[in-house]
């Protein structure tokens, strides 16, 4: 096998030469050069499989407008940006243009296997169109940052975790019920500089308003009846951590102008205290509604919106990554398997086909439940995955049956307009109306189909 090329962007020399060293660490055996000027000749020359960019790229301020030239000329190759720890714009800017990761300015083991990583990825031989979705390998338990799947959707999505778990920017994620949020949010936590600290999960929704500015400030002692003692809130429970606020959307306008003032200043004032605590809180906010919208309508305050998506991370609907589905399935089974101790095995393409036909409104957590319902039901009948998935589709909880309940919910919602349902649901008019017919369902006026929009 050919060595590997990689080929170290930096004005610095001596900077320059210390990239060079942990890549080599990184990659025994590449053939690793540097240059600090005419990066273009020189990645023109020595047609490199890893790009490094360093924190100072060879003499050019746009760092951005680099890695889309590097990219034109190396459609393959891995471009790794160096920035500093702070630089979240340039992060982003950076992975916009095409670099494959942003990592932090620092050497050592943790620099090093990200160059091996990226190294290894391209290094191997030509690669082959992927299998299609039901014969793919399976998933592993340890997927990485706990998003399974291979979909070009999901690679993206880790993509920008690593990019975020690099700086300690705030970040806003973006996605329908049960898309996995959380999981995105404590793989962003995980991979940066606070993985060592907490990592705290509130749920907006759940919190009742009287209550919320005691469970996210904390109380002093005597600061209201029943206060018997002092107990500190959210933000200092996630100090030197993360606080992951879930269906941002639903806290009460009063608590967000006292959250804004907490992330200007770094402060927390308990209620009923004198005084004032520091505080290094880093904020993963997350959202099932489109937030810009309630800044336009005045449900939600526009200064705070702009601190928290600093960095941006959107999930697609399951419905979106259909590829993943037999991952997933996989993936949900080997977990059961471990809890219960049972050794269900995931059977064939025919067997899943209800399972990527469904449209999965609930999306992966959705796709969980059902799953988990469909194992309960094998392992106290003795039946196989496979029979549990056939029964499904004609007893009174299975999958099919829970689609027409759906359907029938999503098209009352919209007035029976069948357009706006089959959007709703993410299927095409005509699937719907097969899927109508496949379960009987009319319109309960008797009325012809409504299909404008």
């Amino acid at each position: 096998m050919r060595r590997v090329r990689i080929l170290v962007l930096d004005d610095d020399a001596g900077r320059a030469a210390e990239l060079a060293l942990v890549a080599e660490r990184g990659v025994p055996g590449a053939h690793v050069a540097c240059t600090s000027g005419a990066p273009l000749v020189a990645v023109d020359a020595g047609r490199p499989d890893v790009v490094i960019v360093g924190p100072g790229p060879a003499g050019r301020a746009d760092v951005a407008q680099l890695v889309r030239e590097l990219r034109e000329r190396r459609a393959n190759a891995a471009i790794l940006v160096i920035g500093d720890r702070d630089a979240a714009d340039a992060a982003v800017l950076a992975m916009q243009a095409g670099a494959s990761e942003y990592a932090v300015a620092r050497s050592g083991a943790p620099l090093a296997a990200v160059i091996a990583r990226l190294a290894s990825a391209t290094a191997g031989p030509v690669p082959v169109r992927r299998a299609p979705a039901a014969i793919r390998a399976p998933a592993r338990a340890d997927a990485p940052y706990g998003l399974v799947g291979a979909s070009r959707a999901i690679e993206h999505v880790r993509t920008l975790v690593r990019t975020a778990a690099h700086t300690e920017a705030h970040v806003l994620i973006e996605g329908e019920t049960g898309t996995g949020k959380e999981v995105v949010a404590r793989a962003v936590h995980a991979g940066g500089r606070r993985a060592g600290g907490p990592f705290v999960p509130v749920n907006c929704a759940a919190v009742p308003e009287t209550l919320a500015e005691s469970e996210f400030f904390g109380h002093a002692r005597g600061a209201f009846t029943g206060a018997v003692q002092e107990r500190p809130g959210a933000l200092q429970l996630a100090d030197r951590g993360t606080l992951f606020l879930d269906e941002i959307e639903d806290l009460p306008l009063a608590l967000q102008a006292k959250l804004l003032r907490v992330v200007q200043d770094r402060e927390v004032r308990p209620l009923g205290a004198t005084a004032s605590r520091r505080v290094d809180v880093r904020l993963v906010a997350a959202s099932n509604r489109d937030l810009w919208r309630m800044v336009e309508s005045g449900a939600f305050r526009r200064d705070l919106y702009y601190r928290l998506r600093v960095f941006t991370i959107a999930l697609p609907p399951l419905r979106q990554r259909r590829d993943d589905i037999p991952l997933l399935v996989e993936h949900f089974v080997a977990r059961f398997n471990r809890t219960h101790g049972t050794a269900f095995t995931v059977p064939g393409p025919a067997a899943l086909r209800p399972l990527l036909e469904h449209p999965w409104p609930g999306n992966v957590r959705e796709l969980e439940n059902v799953l988990e319902s469909f194992l309960i039901v094998a392992h106290a009948s003795g039946a196989s995955f496979a029979d549990a998935l056939r029964g499904g589709e004609t007893t009174a909880t299975g999958l099919l049956l829970d689609e027409r309940a759906r359907i029938v919910r999503v098209l009352d919602e919209h007035r029976w307009n069948r357009q706006r349902a089959a959007r709703a649901l993410g299927i095409s008019r005509v699937t719907l109306w097969r899927r109508m017919e496949r379960h009987g369902i009319r319109d309960p006026l008797g009325a012809p189909s409504r299909e404008t929009a």
